[in-house]
């Protein structure tokens, strides 16, 4: 997973050098009054939360297992069972676990989305018999809430993560092999192609593009590019995005609809129209998490029901005959080196990964650290020569192959920590 542990203290300070847009805060004087406004105002001076989830299928013991951030101050999300806050800021990226998919760095309010996915998961009708449930993160990328949405998911499933933007797409497949759960598709597609999927997908999440004004204290930019043409410019393209969303879901399936941004037209306007153009209904109340409030960043989500029983899902084979821009599925076995094809590391991340497969070597910290720069290594003179897999604290990080006197390192060279 792209770590943010060295990058932060500078996008913090950068952050603090660019005034909060005035007419931005008008807006939100409207929205809040006097005193919600001042006390708003005063949080967008805070340094931004900092908060971690759990990957429930490769942490066994949550609570022995954040003993390790015991001095960083820990504390429950109150809306995730698998996420923690902490007061202090680790150095991420120094943390092989972080690599080996234990735990995702997200802001907590997006951690909403496995206690919503999970909720969903007790009701009825989702499945035809033994068919897979079919779940779609459309706008997926960098990949925290589609880890969410696997932490909420249980049964018999599949999730198709999409992303349009091909460098953020490449990411999100990092994120996702790190993660380790087989039941996934990557995919870097228009979201009108899965649009032209009618009605093939049970569950469909669209963490919108937006105007960005839940990340004003963590993100430069969110500042620096607010306008109200933007907001405009961001409510259209979510409606477009929405319709092909729409499309896909199958009658009686669910749409969770969610930004990182605070303002109505965005929100609760492309909520109700929803509901007008296409009949879905609102499930519950939506929910804005503002900064103000609770301990974290900006968010607002909805969940909402398509109309009508649901007929027959289409075959999932539909997935290959649309044309889809396919870059992975499931969990990679092997990998070309030139012309020759070789075991791949991202294999042993599998939460299923079968450790009899290959010799499993545990590495200290400095070694682990070394594997992941993609340096080579020196293993036990015991250790078996050819394809070994490579530990810390038991969990695997990858493969090396081991020539004896030295082992050649496998981590994909996309993936290398530059620490």
């Amino acid at each position: 997973m792209h770590s943010v542990g060295k990058k932060r203290k500078k996008s913090v300070s950068r952050v603090a050098e660019i005034p909060v847009p005035a007419l931005f805060l008008e807006r939100m004087r409207e929205r809040l009054g006097e005193d919600g406004a001042r006390a708003f105002a005063a949080a967008l001076a805070e340094p931004p939360s900092v908060a971690i989830r759990l990957n429930r299928r490769k942490v066994a013991d949550p609570e022995a297992f954040m003993r390790r951030f015991a001095a960083y101050g820990v504390s429950p999300v109150e809306w995730c069972p698998s996420g923690y806050r902490l007061e202090r800021r680790p150095q991420f990226v120094h943390d092989p676990l972080l690599h080996a998919g234990l735990y995702y760095v997200q802001e907590a309010a997006s951690m909403v989305y496995e206690s919503i996915v999970a909720a969903l998961m007790s009701r009825p009708g989702l499945r035809d018999g033994d068919r897979r449930l079919r779940v779609l993160d459309l706008c997926a990328a960098p990949g925290g809430k589609s880890t969410a949405i696997l932490n909420g998911l249980s049964g018999n499933y599949l999730l198709v993560a999409n992303e349009f933007d091909r460098a953020r797409a490449r990411i999100l497949k990092e994120n996702l092999d790190k993660w380790g759960d087989p039941n996934v598709i990557v995919t870097n597609s228009p979201t009108g192609k899965f649009g032209e999927l009618k009605e093939l997908f049970d569950i469909v999440a669209v963490d919108a593009p937006c105007s960005g004004e839940g990340m004003m204290r963590r993100e430069p930019v969110a500042r620096s590019q607010w306008n109200p043409g933007l907001v405009e410019q961001c409510a259209a393209l979510q409606r477009d995005i929405l319709a092909d969303a729409v499309a896909a879901l199958r009658p009686g399936g669910y749409l969770i609809y969610s930004t990182c941004t605070f303002n109505e037209e965005e929100n609760e306007r492309n909520v109700e129209w929803l509901g007008e153009r296409y009949g879905l209904s609102v499930v519950g109340s939506p929910r804005r998490f503002m900064p103000h409030e609770v301990e974290c960043e900006g968010l607002f989500v909805a969940l909402l029901q398509k109309p009508g029983s649901p007929d027959i899902a289409p075959a999932e084979s539909a997935l290959r005959k649309a044309g889809l821009n396919i870059l992975g599925e499931g969990t990679e076995k092997t990998t070309m080196k030139g012309s020759v094809e070789i075991p791949s590391s991202r294999q042993v991340l599998a939460y299923d990964y079968d450790r009899s497969a290959f010799p499993l070597v545990n590495l200290d910290l400095d070694g682990a650290l070394a594997y992941l720069r993609r340096n080579a290594l020196t293993l036990p003179p015991d250790t078996p020569q050819g394809y070994v897999a490579v530990a810390y604290e038991g969990y695997p990080l990858g493969l090396v192959k081991n020539l004896g006197a030295r082992a050649n390192n496998l981590y994909p060279s996309e993936w290398r920590v530059m620490i």
